[in-house]
């Protein structure tokens, strides 16, 4: 799929006070080793996440996925957020390259998740970028000259930046070497691709 935006972002999008209201009720649940899917790459990722299910999380974030969505031309059809994973990043956690898109995820046939594939993701940047080092978000793409670029996004470390992207695109986050760095992440559901 040829892509003329593949990411969006946001500049300090969510206020600091409602980025701390995001870590006070990630701080209510229970926190567990971040995983991947595949056993085989169980060192692709060091870090510590938890859960969130609250419906005023995706009416803060879905009027930046829908714009978002719209201005960057990708128009993708989704109808449906998975739970937010609250993660936090510790000196020396990381996440190397990885796609979230998956298969269709398992949920019963009544279920929205039914038949769902994740098409489009989030992630909320919720710490001030002077309290870590490190935690670098990047992408990487076979750019026009068929060459792997790695690109750094502009600003993604700006307290409430939210950086919006087709869930199949390579991703990562450099390891921290100072600090703690905490995000929310969401995906957004749909249909196959047609």
């Amino acid at each position: 799929m040829l892509l003329k935006y593949k990411y969006w972002y946001f500049t300090k999008a969510i206020p600091p006070e409602k980025c701390q209201d995001l870590i006070q009720a990630a701080s209510k649940t229970t926190p567990e080793t971040g995983k991947t899917r595949e056993p085989q790459y169980a060192k692709a990722r060091k870090s510590t996440i938890s859960w969130i299910s609250d419906p005023k999380i995706y009416g803060l974030l879905n009027p930046f996925i829908h714009k978002a969505n719209k201005n960057a031309g990708w128009n993708f059809q989704w109808s449906w957020n998975e739970s937010s994973q609250f993660t936090v990043y510790k000196k020396s956690d990381y996440y190397h390259w990885h796609m979230d898109s998956l298969p269709h995820l398992t949920a019963p046939v009544n279920h929205p998740y039914h038949n769902k594939i994740r098409k489009l993701s989030l992630t909320l940047q919720l710490t001030d970028p002077s309290q870590y080092k490190g935690g670098d978000f990047q992408f990487k793409w076979l750019n026009s000259r068929a060459q792997i670029e790695t690109v750094t996004v502009k600003d993604a470390k700006d307290l409430g930046t939210i950086i919006i992207f087709p869930s199949f695109l390579s991703h990562r986050v450099t390891p921290i070497t100072k600090g703690i760095r905490r995000s929310l992440v969401n995906w957004s559901l749909g249909d196959d691709f047609k």
